[in-house]
């Protein structure tokens, strides 16, 4: 005959196997499985040196209190103290002395250039730090892991830029919150790779054949500018383009404006609006601004200026007037100006001249 299990041993059963987590033990630090709800330590040594271990901590907080007491005592007789003395009467170190004293919570005397001192009474009256204004738009906050992954910096980078600008974290329910607002001001913004605005270090050298200290020397010379992403360097394509090409290339394939607007024969407004209107890449040199021959060719080059028959057939431009009667600029411009020679101005920006006046006056002053 088969024997039934109680139900009492199944729930034990389950109550057990309830239990069966693993846990740190509060002395060494290891994992453990549980065998009941309340254990906290791996084994019995564990336990028997935690409990010492309190006792002793709680010793010596006793005793370092008492030396406190005695310290004040025999301190008690005097109004004022050095910064190691108020370390001492306060139960604290000489640096959190000089912190205190930093963010206000301690106002010393001064007595000479190098030497302070802090009256006992303020001493006893502001023995407690005095909690700081908390800093900072906490009306949209992030917590740690998610500033970490969106501005990718160390923890240590986080406090240390914090701790400058004088902003502590919010602690709510075990866990650190910080203001957003100031860590997208205090932060640079996490660069998204694009193909189109960034190269890569790492294609340049492996394409191009550069080692990663002349692209770090090249960058640092010309002033590049560079963004890190991750363990990537990011260096921006245009200035990295424009800052590759030499003045050999830059004077035969390259026109300045004021070049340009004489090579196509083109005023200054309708230059820089064909070049606004088709979106032209400069190159910036000094102070000299310099556009591809190749787009300018493509915009002007083809675009003749349209100058009717007529104005061929009876007018002549100054430049050719001048070597025709051979003559300089100034005589010809007062000369011309004082005749009232009669001028046309088309496209391409010329100034036409009539030849009949021109051979009247300029003829019968050869005469």
């Amino acid at each position: 005959m088969a024997l039934r299990k109680s139900p009492m041993r199944s729930l034990v059963k389950v109550v057990k196997s309830m239990y069966k987590n693993t846990r740190i033990c509060k002395c060494c630090g290891r994992s453990f499985t549980a065998k009941y709800g309340r254990q906290v330590h791996c084994s019995n040594s564990c336990s028997k040196q935690y409990r010492q271990r309190s006792k002793r901590l709680k010793l010596d907080a006793k005793k370092s209190a008492s030396e406190i007491e005695s310290i004040r005592e025999t301190l008690d007789g005097r109004y004022y103290l050095s910064i190691t003395q108020a370390a001492l009467y306060l139960g604290v170190s000489r640096p959190t002395v000089y912190r205190r004293i930093k963010n206000g919570e301690i106002t010393p005397l001064r007595v000479s250039s190098r030497t302070v001192r802090i009256s006992v009474d303020q001493l006893k009256t502001e023995s407690k730090p005095k909690p700081l204004s908390p800093k900072g738009d906490f009306s949209c906050m992030i917590s740690k892991q998610e500033a970490l992954a969106r501005y990718e910096v160390s923890v240590q980078w986080l406090y240390r830029i914090l701790d400058a600008e004088g902003i502590k974290p919010m602690v709510i329910k075990g866990k650190a919150y910080f203001p957003k607002n100031d860590l997208d001001r205090l932060l640079p913004p996490k660069v998204v790779y694009n193909p189109n605005e960034w190269y890569d270090a790492y294609d340049l050298m492996r394409s191009e054949g550069f080692t990663r200290k002349y692209i770090s020397d090249f960058i640092r010379r010309k002033e590049v500018p560079c963004r890190r992403s991750g363990r990537s360097l990011l260096i921006a394509r245009k200035e990295w383009d424009n800052a590759r090409i030499s003045r050999g290339t830059l004077s035969s394939s390259y026109l300045t404006v004021e070049s340009a607007r004489k090579r196509y024969h083109i005023g200054q407004k309708t230059f820089y609006d064909a070049v606004r209107e088709n979106k032209l890449q400069c190159i910036r040199q000094n102070r000299c601004v310099y556009y591809s021959i190749q787009d300018l060719n493509r915009l002007f080059k083809n675009k003749k200026p349209k100058i009717p028959p007529e104005i061929r057939r009876n007018y002549i431009r100054g430049c050719h007037a001048l070597k025709k009667y051979h003559i300089g600029q100034k005589r010809f411009s007062e000369m011309t100006k004082a005749a009232g020679v009669t001028k046309v101005r088309t496209d391409g920006n010329f100034v036409w001249y009539k030849k009949s006046e021109l051979d009247t006056l300029f003829f019968m002053i050869n005469a």
